[in-house]
């Protein structure tokens, strides 16, 4: 562990909120936290990671040398990339899936390519504009879990300033001993890492991001840091990003300090996925008025109410698919009622 996590972790003011085993867990902290007088379940959830991290490690390998194979363009970020990037490759960071993000005319491909390798995809809202990602799974022990992305998103917008082709050509190699693979440049690593937290409902944020956050911004440049600051403002990301800096400063005492000369501003326009979520509908609203072309919008709402069997099957546990058909009225009438909730 290198001596500015060690630092962070002496200094998170926000760790005593974090009582029991259970909330640090859930936190992503339990190998961060542990010590030699911790708990068993702590010492159970370190043990997991450190066999889960050898077991995806083996999983991504297999994967990547597959997308290599037949040339498809792709970039490992978040959690997983992390875990090399960030902590020298230990199973300190936690994570629950490895996120990766392709070109959308590749979907296919490298969908076929996951069946193959024996993944099974999540029967989870699926489609073009339903969601910008889908999950794939394996039966192994540790599950090994692939998160498909083809556009940067939230919970119900996508963000337009950061397509893959462009993200591609300022991405760099993360090379290994055992895995390679194409990461985030710095630069949009840390802004898309504060798009990420500050798009989740604060109940759903993991401190572990934080310290994500922390360790990247630690390690740029000065440079970096100072374009990092201008991109954000290009792309409309300032706010987000300068009161992430500002939450790092106070939830790691004396670690950080940021003096901004100009007030953080709350009310930037394009930052509608930051406000309260008031009901299902204003969601649709939201993703109709962000989607371009009569067409497209007529292809997510077909998408949304005719979901494919697999989601309707486990939605209602049924276990011959043959029933399946029969319980679309009643998921469109359930969904009705939701629209206003």
């Amino acid at each position: 562990m290198n001596e500015f996590l060690q630092k962070l972790i002496k200094h998170d003011s926000i760790k005593p909120e974090f009582a029991t085993d259970n909330q640090i867990i859930q936190q992503g902290l339990a190998p961060l936290y542990l010590s030699p007088s911790s708990s068993i379940q702590l010492q159970k959830a370190n043990l997991l990671e450190k066999a889960k991290l050898e077991n995806w490690k083996t999983q991504a390998n297999l994967l990547f040398e597959k997308l290599n194979d037949q040339n498809i363009q792709f970039l490992v970020f978040k959690g997983f990339a992390f875990t090399f990037l960030l902590y020298k490759e230990t199973h300190l960071r936690p994570y629950s899936d490895i996120d990766i993000i392709i070109n959308k005319p590749d979907y296919k491909k490298v969908n076929d390519i996951l069946n193959k390798l024996n993944y099974q995809q999540y029967p989870s809202r699926q489609g073009q504009f339903v969601s910008f990602q889908n999950s794939f799974y394996d039966n192994n022990t540790p599950q090994t879990v692939i998160d498909l992305h083809w556009q940067i998103n939230n919970r119900i917008e996508f963000h337009k300033h950061f397509n893959f082709t462009d993200l591609y050509k300022s991405a760099f190699v993360l090379n290994n001993k055992e895995l390679s693979f194409k990461t985030l440049h710095p630069v949009d690593g840390f802004i898309l890492g504060c798009f990420h937290y500050q798009a989740h409902r604060p109940s759903d944020r993991k401190h572990i991001w934080l310290y994500d956050l922390a360790l990247m911004w630690k390690r740029m440049t000065p440079e970096e840091k100072e374009s990092c600051l201008i991109k954000a403002k290009k792309t409309q990301q300032s706010n987000i990003v300068r009161s992430t800096l500002s939450l790092l400063n106070s939830s790691f005492v004396d670690c950080f300090q940021f003096d901004f000369k100009q007030p953080i501003k709350s009310n930037e326009a394009t930052q509608s996925y930051l406000n309260k979520r008031t009901s299902k509908i204003s969601d649709i609203k939201t993703r109709l008025q962000n989607i371009n072309g009569s067409k497209n919008k007529m292809i997510f709402l077909s998408e949304y109410l005719f979901q494919s069997r697999d989601y309707v099957q486990k939605r209602y546990n049924i276990r011959s698919t043959i029933l399946t058909m029969l319980y679309y009225p009643r998921m469109w009438v359930e969904d009705i009622f939701k629209l206003f909730k």
